[in-house]
């Protein structure tokens, strides 16, 4: 079974919530980022794992269970989704063209 409407609201909500606070997930990323890695790709990594587990932890405590097949298929389509939308916001507080 697919996420149901609910779900998807909660997910768009978390990618959402992660968006208009981008400071705090850029402040991560910039004492965090290793040497050799470029600071936007390691901001985005650190986004969709932000965005995820907030999903994650929310539908386990409202559903107590995990996600199954379908529901992750789901989950991986709506990020990839929003993707643009994420790299944008990041590479504008980054201040990158």
């Amino acid at each position: 079974m697919a996420l149901d409407v609910i779900e998807e609201k909660n997910l768009s909500d978390a990618i959402t919530y992660a968006l208009e606070y981008p400071r705090m997930v850029l402040a991560e990323a910039r004492s965090l980022v290793p040497n050799d890695a470029v600071l936007s790709d390691f901001a985005y990594g650190l986004y969709v794992g932000y965005i995820s587990g907030v999903f994650f932890d929310g539908f386990l405590a409202r559903n107590k269970r995990f996600l199954n097949d379908d529901e992750m298929s789901d989950f991986h389509t709506i990020l990839f989704k929003r993707s643009p939308e994420i790299w944008l916001k990041i590479k504008a507080h980054l201040h990158l063209k």
